[in-house]
């Protein structure tokens, strides 16, 4: 264990109680690489927020989960219910008290987790003299700076030596996805970047000469894209076996890896697998594909309560009753009602959170921030026996400004859903095969039916802005998780 992080929590928590309300002045306990470190060390998931904040937690996660430990962070502890208090383990704290010697602690204060703990492994029980502390900090942050290029140059060769076959696309895409999440922790990204861009263009090759054919495919052993996933079920899984699908909107492969460490944590195994998003990879195709448990309709709303409709239809099919099937979304309470065989949920959290994010490190410690969440709801349905299946509809890429498109290159796009960052679709196609002529040698675009798309991480933004999207045919979006989770009668029992 990380000693310093092991130095913080044997502090704030004791072993007699699951509730330690610590107040934390300088925040540095709501920082979200602390955060993420105490829960990956220790199990024990930090909450931060208002008085309200914390007291609604309380009601709906502490008193429902008797198993479960938190660490609640509270600017005011004294304007806390009483309830709160008594059951609570209460304490301040700063990070200022673990370096009592350290003269300037506002110093302190400014730097970043990896700098305090390098430091604390330095200087923790000495004195440090005022000039002292700040020389001390920039020779740290000078050494971090050599340490960072060394694990760059070691990741990128990492990178080259994958075999990258992506017609074992699980062993491939699992590969890559841990250098990504090293290289995004390490701030070296941009530095594997252009081989990540290489690696595409195979799969660009390997799209034109498979994908298509995989949409008709038998989905007996295996849901190759996104629309054989309910016919995968059907033909897996008896009328009485209770089958939970979770869906995570935008969860690319590399996120699922950090969601994975979290189930691993919690004694939770999974059967991975992949498959492959529709395209173009939008949620109105390729969400609406899993539910139909066929291709798309163009002509579709997406929308929690259609989504719903084709949940129902599909298993009513399969000769299911209205009480045996449930669909949830994020808008509901996460109840499951009794008798139930066929269940979905759909949480589009994680999307939203990527749309918002500057960056992947942001969207990173997003990630890291909303596994324990997920992982407390995957807990539920496997106390109540339910073999899980869990993917996504598409994942996402760090895309660049390419252009914007001009009033009079959208005049011909269909309606709703016809025009992304990523992906075009038309009702015209004089003018698809148009556009495509005139800029398949200013940005590589695949062409299909009616919809174009675009296969590297560029985007229809202005030139020099930075988005994280989707809708191309990148294989960040596209090479998806199906895994299976199933109840390990040793753990839940």
């Amino acid at each position: 264990m990380d000693k310093l992080i092991d130095k913080i929590v044997r502090k704030i928590t004791v072993d007699y109680c699951r509730l330690s309300i610590v107040g934390n002045q300088d925040g540095f306990l709501t920082r979200d690489d602390v955060r993420r470190l105490i829960y990956q060390h220790s199990g024990i998931e930090v909450v931060a927020g208002s008085n309200l904040q914390l007291r609604i937690h309380y009601e709906l996660e502490y008193k429902s989960h008797p198993d479960a430990r938190y660490i609640y962070v509270s600017q005011s502890i004294e304007t806390l219910l009483a309830d709160m208090r008594q059951s609570a383990y209460l304490i301040k704290f700063s990070i200022s008290d673990l370096f009592p010697m350290f003269a300037d602690k506002s110093l302190l204060r400014k730097q970043d987790y990896e700098v305090i703990d390098k430091l604390y492994e330095q200087v923790a029980q000495r004195r440090v003299t005022m000039g002292e502390g700040t020389f001390l900090i920039e020779n740290v942050k000078h050494r971090i700076a050599e340490e960072k290029s060394k694990s760059c140059e070691h990741l990128l060769a990492q990178l080259q030596r994958i075999d990258i076959d992506w017609n074992h696309a699980e062993k491939t895409i699992a590969a890559l996805a841990r250098i990504i999440i090293q290289s995004i922790q390490n701030d070296c990204y941009d530095e594997i970047d252009e081989k990540l861009q290489s690696i595409n263009q195979n799969f660009q090759r390997w799209v034109d000469e498979h994908y298509f054919a995989m949409q008709n495919s038998n989905p007996q052993l295996k849901a190759q894209c996104v629309n054989k996933i309910l016919p995968y079920l059907v033909a897996n899984h008896s009328l009485e076996d209770r089958v939970a699908l979770v869906v995570v909107d935008g969860l690319a492969y590399w996120q699922y890896a950090i969601l994975r460490n979290y189930l691993q944590q919690q004694g939770i195994r999974a059967e991975e697998k992949i498959t492959f998003s529709w395209l173009p990879s939008i949620t109105m195709l390729s969400r609406q594909a899993i539910f139909r448990g066929t291709y798309p309709s163009q002509d579709y709303k997406q929308s929690p309560e259609n989504e719903r409709k084709l949940w129902m239809q599909y298993w009513q099919k399969q000769g299911f009753t209205s009480f045996e099937m449930q669909y949830l979304s994020d808008k509901d309470e996460f109840a499951i009602n009794e008798g139930v065989k066929r269940l979905a949920y759909v949480t589009v959290e994680m999307d939203e959170k990527m749309h918002s994010s500057t960056d992947y490190k942001d969207l990173c410690s997003l990630t890291e921030n909303w596994c324990p969440r997920l992982t407390e709801k995957i807990k539920t349905l496997l106390r109540l026996d339910y073999t899980i299946y869990l993917t996504t509809d598409h994942g996402n890429v760090l895309s660049h400004g390419w252009r914007k498109l001009s009033a009079v290159e959208k005049v011909f796009l269909y309606k709703d859903g016809s025009r992304g960052k990523r992906h075009l679709i038309y009702n015209n196609k004089v003018e698809q095969d148009s556009f495509f002529e005139k800029n398949k040698a200013k940005i590589p675009l695949l062409q299909h039916e009616d919809w174009l798309a675009v296969r590297n991480d560029a985007c229809f933004e202005n030139e020099g802005q930075t988005i994280i999207t989707h809708g191309g045919s990148h294989f960040m979006e596209m090479v998806i998780p199906f895994v299976k989770i199933e109840r390990n009668p040793r753990i839940w029992k």
